[in-house]
């Protein structure tokens, strides 16, 4: 029977974790330096929204150029500042909107309406919606939010 010496499996140890050390590595610098696949860039200029009654609807055309395919949408979720500054929740018409990846900007409307037990709470006057999309991406989770621009304010009666 051949027993290898002690010498011979500690390199193999060595080899195997420093391979290992160098994937790890990496895929850490990757990471540091900011190698990033966005999932899409948003097209502001396209953005409006409607003002209205606190109580109303408030359409909301929204416009990005998707450029994967491989996350999908796992929450959307809408909140309304309002001209003090105060943070209410708003629910939208949808709950998520996907679409195929393009290099073309995507055009799409909802509607928003202020979540009844806070349309008492709201200051009325300018006001900015703010969006999270929550992705699950090959990466891991991922939240989008909407840019911030002026064609994200409207005004609150």
């Amino acid at each position: 029977m051949i027993v290898p010496d002690i010498e011979t499996i500690t390199k193999g140890i060595g080899v195997v974790t420093a391979t290992f050390a160098l994937i790890g590595g990496g895929y850490t610098l990757y990471d540091k330096f900011g190698f990033e696949d966005p999932i899409l860039t948003w097209a502001p200029e396209y953005f409006e929204i409607t003002d209205g009654p606190v109580d109303g609807e408030f359409k909301v055309t929204a416009a990005r150029e998707k450029h994967r395919d491989d996350c999908t949408v796992e929450d959307f979720v809408l909140d309304i500042r309002d001209s003090e500054l105060i943070v209410h929740p708003a629910i939208p018409s949808i709950t998520k909107f996907m679409g195929p990846a393009t290099d073309k900007v995507d055009t799409f409307a909802y509607k928003i309406t202020i979540d009844e037990e806070h349309r008492d709470k709201v200051a009325k006057g300018s006001a900015t919606l703010v969006a999270y999309i929550h992705y699950d991406c090959p990466e891991g989770k991922v939240i989008v939010n909407y840019p911030d621009h002026d064609n994200l304010r409207f005004n609150i009666e």
